[in-house]
């Protein structure tokens, strides 16, 4: 998939978005499902959002859009997520909310994003979670996903998209806080380079559709979530509508998906995802 120039430098060769159509296009087939990689489009998001109502009404049982670069994609409280050509996985899938029967529903999106952290650890990436949904690598950012519901009648739908840089996007603008994201690429140092990225991208694309549709299982990926935890007991100031508030240490993930927390005046409690969370000596995390 790579080949090194010189020492600490390497070219990718360019990701097959064609065999990962093909791929696709085969478990689409099986399932009764769409499938459709895209050369570019504004958010994959909003264009499976356009084209659900009639690929349900033709009897899809999910679907999924794949697109080489995205113009306007987007990540939580609005975020823009920059999606360079070739230079990542930029997906989104539509699947039928079932319900979930678990005493206590954690957030999807928990679930996926330990999910994806489990298939690229398996393969030999040093991944771990920055709560609630953020893939990190070496302690910046290398993915993330914004999880939506959305209705066509009286059906529910969930919305998934996810992002994850093969190489680190290069002239990022800064955030709404005036922060520029401390962001990172799975292939940045050139590791792993034999790794079937084609492959790979099939196998992160199903998972993701696998545990939205089997509910079932997320008790099981909610506690593999905290194991991944990249912040337990490292100091962090929680944000709140992109206001700075408290500081304090980190604690554990907990199967409801919210996160432990003692201030530092010692008032200790759970915070939800409504609240976002920074390292206190990364201001760009």
């Amino acid at each position: 998939m790579a080949c090194r120039l010189a020492l600490g430098t390497f070219v990718m060769a360019p990701f097959d978005f064609h065999a990962l159509r093909l791929r696709l296009d085969e478990r689409a087939f099986v399932e009764q499902a769409a499938a459709v990689v895209l050369p570019a489009v504004d958010s994959t998001s909003d264009y499976l959002r356009a084209q659900w109502p009639e690929q349900a009404a033709a009897g899809a049982s999910w679907a999924v859009c794949v697109a080489q670069t995205q113009t306007a994609g987007r990540g939580r409280h609005g975020h823009h997520w920059r999606s360079e050509t070739g230079s990542g996985l930029w997906f989104s899938c539509v699947v039928p909310v079932v319900p979930c029967t678990v005493e206590v529903a954690p957030p999807l999106s928990l679930v996926i994003a330990s999910e994806l952290i489990r298939v690229l650890n398996a393969v030999g990436f040093d991944i771990r979670l920055k709560w609630p949904n953020d893939l990190w690598c070496r302690d910046r950012k290398v993915g993330g996903l914004l999880v939506e519901q959305m209705g066509v009648g009286t059906a529910r739908y969930w919305l998934i998209g996810v992002g994850i840089n093969w190489l680190a996007p290069t002239h990022l603008p800064s955030d709404k806080t005036g922060v520029v994201p401390s962001v990172s690429g799975l292939f940045e140092e050139g590791e792993l380079l034999s790794i079937d990225r084609e492959a790979l991208a099939e196998q992160l694309i199903m998972v993701a559709i696998h545990a939205a549709r089997h509910p079932e299982t997320w008790p099981e990926s909610m506690r593999r979530a905290n194991q991944w935890n990249a912040l337990s007991g490292r100091r962090v100031q929680l944000w709140q509508a992109g206001e700075a508030g408290e500081t304090g240490l980190a604690g554990d993930i907990k199967l409801n998906g919210e996160l432990g927390f003692v201030s530092d005046t010692g008032d200790s409690r759970s915070i939800g995802g409504s609240t976002s969370v920074r390292l206190v000596q990364d201001k760009g995390c």
